[in-house]
């Protein structure tokens, strides 16, 4: 019985691992298919021809997701497209832009997310539908009415048990702004559909993302890692019995560090260009947004525009050839 057992289990365990090869195989071929049409979609010469190379990639792609087993594939020669993975496997956003020759950008996407009820991956096309948005910043939005971005950055947190996952995004949008955005992404309760939005942010009851428009111009920071910030404000000194204070002696304000979301504070460039987002450019103030309880929570204090030189807390910048579509 023990010897019928382990022929069982070594054939299992050969066929498991042409099965997997077997996967891997056409998965490839999906990718050799893609990679031409993902380098003409993006260098192409004229509008009609980076379009319909463009849909002949989302069909291919498509087809590649809705493969048994795809989740896993990491698509190592689509380089000019972002894929983010959650660290729990739970889904997969892949995005991209294509500008045109008038200099407008069009964003691109898919989903591929875990139904937990079906135990499978589905895969959900995104609609940029962000020139239909009357109030972007206060709108739950889904797959066919998505604001579109390509995504740097998917930050995971958690509170009582209950996941969040935040996206940060860059959107070409024209000849005259770019935009950068702060994007809550769920999912349904019975379905793995993308909800986009969500009233994460502390005593902002009605806001459903954070959207940054600025001018060409001008380069925007908006990035997630640790930083420091003031935690005191610039004070005069005050004399004391032991310690007389110095005319004009300003005590050092105390700093303090958090992981949070960090971003430029923006303002018009000239006077009289309030309301007019293009030409927005950063004030050289700085704050962010740190978790706490479930919740974004903007900081009260002025965050430094900088990381202090400590060793177990350097920053080092990410100089991936995928970052490179995201040139401010």
């Amino acid at each position: 019985m023990k010897k019928i057992l382990l022929i069982f289990c070594f054939v299992f365990s050969v066929c498991s691992f042409f099965f997997s090869k077997a996967q891997n195989y056409n998965m490839q071929g999906f990718e050799l298919i893609l990679k031409p049409l993902m380098e003409e979609m993006l260098s192409a010469e004229s509008d009609n021809e980076r379009f319909a190379a463009n849909e002949k990639f989302m069909e291919n792609l498509e087809d590649a997701l809705n493969w048994e087993k795809s989740f896993s594939y990491p698509f190592p020669l689509l380089r000019d497209i972002s894929i983010l993975t959650s660290p729990d496997k739970q889904f997969r956003i892949l995005t991209w832009a294509i500008v045109s020759e008038n200099g407008d950008f069009e964003n691109f996407g898919f989903v591929q997310a875990k139904n937990s009820l079906k135990n499978e991956y589905e895969v959900y096309r995104l609609f940029d539908r962000s020139d239909n948005c009357i109030q972007p910043e206060l709108e739950k939005l889904n797959d066919s009415s998505w604001y579109g971005a390509v995504y740097y950055d998917l930050i995971t947190t958690k509170n009582n048990g209950n996941t969040y996952y935040l996206l940060l995004g860059w959107d070409g949008n024209n000849i005259y702004s770019r935009r950068k955005i702060i994007e809550p992404i769920s999912f349904a309760r019975n379905s793995a559909r993308p909800i986009f939005g969500q009233t994460v942010f502390y005593k902002e009851k009605d806001r459903k993302r954070y959207i940054f428009e600025y001018s060409t111009e001008t380069t925007f920071n908006l990035k997630y890692e640790t930083q420091y910030y003031n935690i005191t404000s610039n004070k005069k000194a005050k004399s004391t019995l032991l310690h007389k204070a110095k005319p004009f002696e300003v005590e050092e304000p105390e700093t303090d560090k958090k992981q949070m979301i960090f971003f430029d504070v923006l303002e018009p460039m000239a006077y009289g260009m309030e309301g007019f987002t293009q030409g927005y450019v950063p004030s050289g103030e700085v704050t962010g947004l740190y978790f706490e309880d479930g919740k974004w929570k903007k900081l009260k204090h002025n965050v430094l525009p900088r990381n202090k030189k400590d060793k177990k807390d350097t920053f080092v910048p990410n100089t991936t050839k995928r970052n490179s579509i995201f040139p401010n």
